[in-house]
């Protein structure tokens, strides 16, 4: 029988809902099998079955799961195909692509971390070793890679906090940092997510790429397919130290470093080194080691095990039970003492509102008005015509906020005006900006002095009421921007007329290291959590026709960025997410999100309240 399946047509399955990256692995592998001589389909509407073809399933975690069979009915389709396992050792994933291994002749991982483990849970298992197939190969002239870093990832805190360290080198020049979720399949259509063509061209227009480890305790695996199509495309690879990366050659097919700064700059500055392992690593991966000589002993093997009698895969006969059940729905999440923490929080809402209440009768004493603001100008303010206007609202931020409006008159490339409103600040921040306007009386600068406090979001909508500039970037007083940041900015928001406003990814500096508004807008995502922060550049237009932020409303307390966006997006519209680190987030051990955070489970419940019509993630 075995000989009857040589040469034998190749079926490949893969989940037409799951995880773009498996399709395109298995889009590969039917490539490579054509190169051998045989016929090959990607096959995603059915079952394996005993056809006399050679069956491969790509990612058989995903590929059962998506799907509504019964356990005999995923037997049967075991006992007659090859599964395809692509997940990290260590990782949940990879514990629930092995029980989908049961029952087949034996299993193949792409990576040699993997398959030692998947040997020492007792199955018979092969190494598909990735190359290169033709289509990949997207390559261009150097002179023609108009991104000089490109990051492509899952998002977790270990990346964030590496990538981060970044951004001091990557301001000012053009680097594209893609993040996404890893809590959910990424299927193409989520912002900054490519596949297929798309990806290659990605690759082919980047010259280097970075490539971090998920975290600190993966033991340095190396991520082929990552590796293959950037190599395939001429993209250098700068890589946190790995394992299992033979036939490839550190340092000459790839960098390897545990300083990955250090070895980006080097390499921007060293086309000739660039040109040197990227020529290297495209002759290894399409030439050398293409993906076709690592799977053609592999189908053959396939062509023969499933030609002879079904075996049991795991050495021993054990035979265990197939866990294919859906995911169990989301716990909620644990809020121990919720009810005490909501009323800590109200509490705290009547006393802010009582301390208002007393600076207003207090400034009506002193200035006849509940609601008295002194207004200086610096020098240049009158003459100027900006192209954008900063806000910046402060309160209690006089040590640092001559840093943020020193980041803000460094900008680059733009006409810009600051209008800044001390929301009466108990501290010397009004001195402080006023003695900065004396020392800048070139900059365009407003100072909206209040000596009344009306809160974060009433501040931000006075500040933006006296913005002269069709769009206006907004800022908190401990919060910087890297000199090329508005220029970017606006011009992302005159390539796309129709978005609302545009942001980019933000370096978290202080008590702790990481980044903020990483990912593209993504309603579905917003919908999860609130991953943009307040320091974006929005339309004049959009704050008028949206009300600007929320006021009055306790339940949005330290949210009202979040709730914003929301209403956006509620409203059909859309922001536009610049890829490049340009500004600088302070954290902080306490802050207003930290009293928010007291009240979230009611909070979040308020937002489903007042834009029913969006996505929410059911709990």
């Amino acid at each position: 029988m075995s000989t009857e399946r040589a040469g034998s047509p190749v079926n490949v399955f893969v989940a037409p809902a799951g995880n773009g990256f498996m399709r395109d692995i298995a889009s590969w592998i039917v490539e490579a099998s054509v190169q051998t001589g045989r016929s090959a389909a990607l096959v995603t509407d059915r079952l394996p079955a005993d056809d006399l073809s050679t069956n491969l399933v790509v990612a058989p975690h995903e590929f059962y799961l998506l799907r509504d069979d019964t356990d005999d009915e995923i037997r049967r389709a075991a006992r007659c195909s090859v599964p395809v396992c692509t997940e990290q050792p260590g990782t949940p994933w990879f514990l629930l692509s092995l029980g989908f291994c049961v029952g087949s002749p034996f299993v193949i991982d792409i990576n040699a971390t993997a398959t030692t483990a998947i040997e020492r849970a007792g199955f018979e298992v092969g190494r598909l070793a990735l190359g290169g197939v033709p289509s990949m190969d997207h390559r261009r002239d150097p002179d023609q890679r108009d991104i000089d870093v490109l990051f492509l990832g899952g998002e977790t805190p270990s990346r964030a906090r590496k990538l981060a360290g970044l951004a001091p080198l990557l301001w000012d020049r053009h680097a594209e940092i893609r993040l996404f979720p890893s809590t959910r399949p990424i299927v193409g259509t989520e912002p900054g997510v490519v596949f297929g063509p798309d990806k290659y061209e990605l690759l082919a227009r980047s010259s280097i790429l970075v490539n971090l480890h998920r975290d600190e305790t993966d033991h340095g695996y190396f991520e082929w397919a990552r590796m293959v199509e950037a190599m395939a495309n001429g993209c250098v690879v700068v890589s946190e130290p790995s394992t299992g990366f033979e036939p490839l050659r550190r340092d000459r097919h790839f960098v390897e470093t545990r300083d990955v700064a250090a070895a980006v700059a080097e390499l921007l500055d060293d086309p000739e080194r660039r040109r040197s392992v990227a020529e290297a690593a495209h002759l290894a991966v399409m030439v050398e080691h293409p993906l076709v000589a690592s799977l053609a002993p592999l189908l053959e093997r396939a062509e023969h095990d499933l030609g002879a009698a079904p075996a049991p895969t795991r050495r021993g006969g054990a035979r265990r039970r197939i866990v294919r059940d859906h995911p169990p729905p989301l716990l909620p999440a644990y809020t121990p003492y919720s009810d005490v923490r909501l009323r800590i929080y109200e509490a705290l809402m009547k006393e802010t509102a009582l301390q208002r209440d007393l600076d207003a009768v207090r400034c009506r004493l002193r200035h006849g008005s509940p609601d008295h603001v002194e207004q200086f100008v610096s020098d240049g303010y009158a003459a100027a015509a900006p192209e954008v206007t900063v806000v910046v609202t402060l309160f209690d931020y006089a040590d640092v906020v001559e840093d943020t409006l020193a980041s803000v008159i460094a900008s680059t490339d733009v006409d810009a005006e600051i209008v800044i409103v001390d929301d009466h600040s108990r501290d010397d921040g009004r001195r402080v900006v006023r003695s900065f306007i004396d020392r800048h009386p070139s900059a365009a600068v407003l100072l909206l002095a209040c000596d009344a406090n009306r809160g974060l979001p009433a501040a931000r909508n006075l500040a933006i009421s006296h913005a002269r500039a069709d769009r206006v970037m907004v800022m908190d007083a401990d919060n910087l921007l890297y000199p090329s940041c508005l220029r970017k900015l606006s011009d992302a928001l005159d390539a796309d007329p129709d978005a609302a406003f545009a942001y980019a990814t933000l370096e978290a500096f202080g008590d702790h290291a990481g980044l903020v508004s990483a990912m593209g807008w993504h309603v579905p995502w917003l919908c999860d959590r609130n991953y943009i922060d307040a320091q974006a550049m929005v339309r004049t237009r959009t704050w008028e026709r949206h009300g600007g932020y929320r006021t009055g409303d306790d339940l949005v307390h330290g949210w009202e960025d979040w709730e914003l966006w929301l209403r956006i997006a509620a409203g059909g519209g859309h922001g536009i997410h610049v890829p490049q680190i340009l500004g600088r987030y302070r954290t902080q051990a306490t802050s207003m999100i930290s009293v928010s955070n007291l009240a979230a489970p009611a909070m979040q419940s308020h937002l489903r309240e007042l834009h029913p019509n969006l996505p929410w993630n059911e709990r």
